[in-house]
């Protein structure tokens, strides 16, 4: 590889690490170009990507953003997946992960306003098991709306009380006379 080809690699790579939120480095040995293309297929869905990287030439990028810490896990046959939200990449990943053996998680970098925080191939899977944020919305609702029903449901107690004591006075007045 030329020089200049490696200066433009160098710069695409930085690119990639100072515009994304999220990048999780995973190793791909023993999948087949088919099987890759069809993780890259389902990544962009999820609106995400995936470069296959030269260890030296990603190490060069990723020195001056803020996916530093991942500078030490590039060894062996290393791919980034990257994007801007972290869930949705993750949740491709774990599906992808659920179909075929060979794609491993080595770690991961999550971007926030103060550096980041580096993920262990752990953290990443539970971060591809999160509910969607559809899902987390409706069980929010419900907790939000749970005090309000069994607050409505008790001040419908009192008078439905009220009358069912009248009712069994009546009736017990009724059996009397």
């Amino acid at each position: 590889m030329k020089r200049t080809e490696k200066e433009e690699l160098v710069g695409s790579l930085s690119e990639i690490f100072t515009s994304a939120k999220v990048g999780f480095l995973v190793d791909y040995k023993g999948l087949t170009v088919s099987q890759i293309t069809e993780l890259r297929r389902q990544l962009r869905q999820s609106a995400a990507n995936m470069r296959v990287l030269k260890n030296r030439i990603a190490k060069r990028a990723i020195e001056a953003s803020a996916f530093a810490p991942l500078k030490d896990h590039l060894t062996d046959n290393r791919a980034i997946i990257y994007g801007t939200d972290p869930v949705e990449p993750a949740k491709a990943v774990s599906k992808y992960l659920g179909e075929n053996d060979k794609l491993h998680y080595v770690a991961g970098f999550l971007v926030t306003g103060k550096g980041g925080s580096l993920l262990d191939a752990r953290r990443l899977k539970a971060l591809g098991n999160l509910p969607s944020r559809e899902q987390l919305l409706t069980q929010l609702l419900f907790v939000m709306k749970g005090p309000q029903t069994k607050f409505v449901r008790t001040l419908n107690e009192i008078p439905a009380k009220f009358v069912r004591t009248l009712a069994a006075l009546a009736e017990a007045r009724g059996a009397q006379g």
